[in-house]
């Protein structure tokens, strides 16, 4: 059964089909211990992959591929690494489901295209920062 109605998938597949350049991968990490949603978040993502050929799938566990939870600097699962040419650092924690889907949506296409929709003058202020910053963006509709 999917979890994409028809008309959402046949939408979802014309705008990648439109709008993503370059390839993506989706690094899927769940859990076999204590992970509530690995499951549904794995079924989303098959669906998601499903869409277009210029986006595909792995997948590790987070309690044993060690190497690549290091690799990725993964924090919990389920987790999904958002991956275009190199890791520029996009992470989904949780189920992207709900509301949350579009986030999904929107980091996949933003790292296909490498436009996330600042103006240049904020991309040249960024260019500024000279330490690392970690940023976390909570999604809700609460």
């Amino acid at each position: 059964m999917s979890l994409l109605s028809e008309q959402d998938a046949g939408f979802l597949k014309k705008d990648f089909n439109d709008k993503l350049k370059n390839n993506i991968k989706l690094i899927f990490f769940k859990s076999e211990n204590n992970c509530l949603y690995c499951k549904e978040a794995k079924e989303i993502l098959i669906e998601v992959v499903g869409l277009s050929d210029k986006i595909s799938l792995e997948e590790y566990d987070f309690d044993n591929d060690t190497d690549k939870v290091r690799q990725y600097a993964v924090k919990r699962a389920p987790a999904i690494v958002i991956e275009g040419d190199k890791d520029y650092g996009v992470r989904f924690y949780g189920i992207p489901a709900g509301h949350e889907f579009m986030t999904l949506v929107h980091g996949i296409m933003n790292v296909s295209t490498k436009n996330i929709g600042f103006s240049e003058k904020t991309v040249e202020r960024l260019k500024e920062i000279t330490k690392p910053y970690n940023v976390q963006v909570f999604v809700t509709p609460t």
